[in-house]
């Protein structure tokens, strides 16, 4: 039980435990609202430091909604914010968002909530996280801050930051087109565009990430012409004999048995078609001059 912030937090769940911090999810037994709250215990010694520096000169987390607030309690510095149901984007995110015109809203919103949240580049990239990223059914993003301070890297340049996240959005622009196309250089245009830039000059900032999606279209425009269409089924037909190499084998040599077995039937259904409909001149005598009877 840990008495603080207004709140006596009981962990219901162990998230991760390692030499610098552990992740729960903790709910509150003073008031029972039923609603859990994700809580970080730093106990590393420097971590803890550099933290709560952090909180204290450079405000990290200060305009982030979710963020319930800090305390110290037996050596370890606690993080609280509140608890999303995880529902993974990484693992939803082609079921909840069917269209583009869906896709373009949740990047949108990842870009918001990275914005939000209040982090700096240092904390930020930890959110980025695939098991920090949760999509509703409404295609809103939200995050769970499983803040594993293990693998932070202190002092990323915010370019690096900026392309973490891009990445990140271009993960839920490319859902509708990833496997319909052999790689992103044949997605529609504002897409490809999108990822030309990502791995080139890049983004200069959040603002830019947004301005460029907002400008896509709802529903961008596929070449898909018939070439494309014959090669897109090459494609996924190369893929298949590559991915199931026996199972190709064995359909082909079935395949290869009842084609020969077809033609052998065939043929001798022919010859024995032309056996029966030969003409018998019984009763004929003369073809012209030429007799066709029996000679004694």
């Amino acid at each position: 039980m840990f008495p603080a912030l207004n709140m006596e937090l009981e962990i219901v769940r162990t998230v991760l435990k390692n030499s610098v911090n552990d992740i729960y999810v903790c709910t509150d037994t003073l008031k029972d609202t039923g609603v859990f709250y994700t809580m970080v215990s730093i106990h590393d010694k420097d971590c803890r430091k550099m933290v709560t520096e952090k909180l204290n000169t450079e405000r990290i987390f200060f305009s982030n909604r979710d963020f319930i607030g800090s305390f110290v309690y037996e050596n370890r510095l606690n993080l609280v914010f509140r608890y999303y149901h995880e529902n993974l984007l990484s693992l939803l995110g082609s079921v909840y968002l069917v269209e583009f015109a869906d896709c373009k809203r949740a990047a949108l919103g990842l870009i918001a909530a990275c914005a939000e949240c209040g982090a700096g580049p240092d904390l930020g990239s930890l959110l980025l996280h695939e098991r920090n990223i949760n999509i509703t059914r409404e295609g809103e993003v939200q995050f769970n801050y499983f803040l594993d301070f293990a693998e932070l890297k202190p002092g990323m340049e915010e370019s690096r930051y900026l392309k973490a996240v891009a990445e990140r959005v271009f993960g839920i622009l490319e859902l509708n087109y990833k496997g319909k196309y052999e790689s992103p250089d044949s997605y529609p245009g504002d897409v490809r565009l999108f990822y030309m830039k990502m791995n080139t000059t890049g983004f200069q900032s959040l603002g830019h990430m947004i301005s460029t999606i907002r400008s896509m279209p709802d529903k961008p425009v596929e070449m898909r012409g018939l070439l494309w269409w014959f090669k897109s089924r090459f494609r996924r037909i190369r893929g298949f004999l590559f991915r199931n190499s026996m199972t190709a084998f064995l359909t082909i040599l079935v395949l290869v048995t009842l084609v020969y077995g077809s033609v052998q039937f065939y043929r001798r259904y022919t010859v024995r078609k032309a056996y029966e409909s030969n003409v018998s001149y019984n009763g004929i005598e003369y073809i012209g001059n030429v007799y066709l009877g029996n000679e004694e």
